[in-house]
């Protein structure tokens, strides 16, 4: 964990650099970090899986995830396990580590049979009757598969309905930093990964077939793994429960912030409505909204102000929400463009970003920005293709481009800030897709910053707790039909549920 209680999630070259010091000037041996790593995951293989049905079959690869694969076997044959390993290349042209423990699990009398580019149905057979196929083909050394046998052998594994299947570091197929998956795809129910995470088991194609993320260590020394950083934190429940605006008991209404909400242009206003109930149900005192021209005051939500933009921005709101149903239309640049003259804290989504874009604005230094894919692609001049190839670098380059906070949604949301580590959260509900989510998401975002939170914690805050609601909903509703008003007001339960640790 950082200091603020998120867990450091690290990049494919920066693990692999964590290695190469423990081992080149610590001297710690690599044997022992691959003993280690194997020994753990054969440990959590026996936690799950009763002994007296254990029956595995370890997928070897050429390199150093293949030779944790032998280690895995070698523990679970201690265990009394029926174990075979199944490698991809001759044992014989294994180098290193991978073949010292190869060569030892044959000295215990432990089978593996060479692959090549015809499987055998011997092989098959194995695979579909084994309680737990393991994954130990490529790790975060990541390479699109394409060798007859090895993508014979992960269509068989995944076709295996007795066991549980079980992919050692990162699932093979699946990108380390990404999560991008351009072939076949090991569909792991778990996945054991050595160190620290990696930011692909949170994204794409990772969050749909790492299954259950298990970080184990591995004795990497921890002067090692500061000197050479970590790239990415995951939000936390206990940094998000720390964050959470306190609220005294003498506190009244002003003192829990005012936001303003920009937009809702005529028949558009259900956005901006949205985005104004995010905001009070994430405990913010008062909410105004800046209604444009010829828009009629909507008297289903009487809790929230009106203001009639036509004579500017109100005066009284401290952070201003900008976007949700703004449109793009004359007027709504002109409200975009005093809300970025304001001075004020922004959280700019929506219609918002589209402008920003086509009259090519600067947000002002401590804005937020909330994108949707499309609107990054937008922002960054390229296609939706491109930012989902690598949505780390998309927000990155996003928040360096405008100086801001930027948080693209989307399954894993990734949050990026001038300066600061990328944050993901590892929150990918189907019952927040759904139109009016984003709005929510922004008004609660708005309210977090109104009542004290930086515009980085204000970002992760908002973000998890909008996705945990979602989370909540969509477990009673089988993940559709919930609305995106249903999450905001969920919302005040859902913070209940974190303080109080259910």
């Amino acid at each position: 964990m950082d200091p603020e209680g998120r867990e450091r999630v690290t990049l494919a070259a920066e693990i692999r650099e964590m290695d190469r010091r423990s081992i080149e000037e610590l001297h710690i041996p690599g044997r022992v970090l691959m003993e280690l790593a194997g020994a753990g995951s054969a440990r959590v293989i026996l936690d799950r899986v009763p002994r007296a049905q254990g029956r595995a079959v370890i997928l070897c690869g050429p390199g150093g995830n293949g030779g944790d694969g032998y280690v895995v076997a070698r523990h679970l044959h201690d265990q009394g396990w029926t174990v075979r390993c199944l490698s991809v290349v001759p044992p014989e042209t294994l180098q290193g580590e991978s073949r010292e423990n190869q060569e030892l699990w044959a000295a215990l009398g432990g089978e593996t049979l060479s692959v090549g580019d015809a499987p055998t149905a011997r092989m098959r057979h194995h695979l579909g009757h084994a309680n737990v196929i393991v994954d130990a083909l490529y790790g975060t050394g990541q390479r699109q598969v394409t060798a007859p046998g090895t993508l014979q052998l992960m269509e068989w594994s995944n076709e295996a309905t007795h066991g549980q299947r079980v992919a050692l570091d990162v699932p093979t197929g699946v990108a380390a930093d990404s999560g991008v998956a351009p072939g076949a795809v090991f569909n792991a129910h778990f996945t054991t990964t050595y160190g620290l995470a990696k930011p692909g088991l949170y994204q794409e194609a990772g969050l749909l077939h790492a299954g259950e993320v298990i970080v184990l260590p591995i004795g990497l020394p921890a002067e090692v793994v500061d000197a050479v950083g970590a790239s990415v934190r995951r939000v936390t429940r206990s940094f998000v429960t720390a964050l959470i605006p306190e609220r005294t008991r003498d506190g009244h209404k002003g003192t829990f912030g005012h936001v303003g909400v920009v937009g809702g242009a005529l028949g558009m206003e259900g956005a901006s409505l949205l985005a104004a109930r995010g905001a009070l149900r994430s405990g913010v005192g008062l909410v105004t909204w800046n209604m444009p021209s010829g828009v009629q005051r909507d008297l289903e939500f009487p809790e929230v102000m009106t203001h009639d933009a036509s004579c500017g921005l109100d005066t009284r709101s401290g952070t201003l929400v900008v976007g949700p149903g703004l449109g793009t239309s004359a007027d709504g640049a002109r409200l975009l463009e005093l809300a970025l003259e304001s001075g004020r804290p922004l959280i700019l989504d929506a219609d918002a970003l589209t402008l920003l874009a086509q009259l090519e604005l600067k947000a002002p230094p401590g804005s937020i920005l909330t994108p949707h894919p499309g609107e990054a692609a937008t922002l960054l001049g390229t296609t939706v293709q491109e930012v989902q190839s690598d949505r780390l670098a998309a927000t990155r380059h996003l928040s360096d481009a405008y100086g801001a906070t930027v948080a693209l949604k989307g399954a894993g949301t990734v949050i990026t800030s001038p300066g600061e580590p990328i944050c993901l959260v590892d929150i990918a509900c189907p019952a927040l897709a759904i139109p009016g989510s984003g709005d929510v998401l922004a008004g609660i975002i708005a309210g977090l910053r109104s009542q004290g939170l930086n515009a980085s914690s204000a970002a992760q805050v908002g973000v998890w707790l909008h996705g945990r609601a979602g989370v909540t909903l969509g477990q009673a509703s089988a993940n559709r039909g919930v609305l995106a008003s249903e999450i905001a007001d969920r919302l005040p339960a859902t913070i209940s549920d974190v303080l109080s640790g259910r």
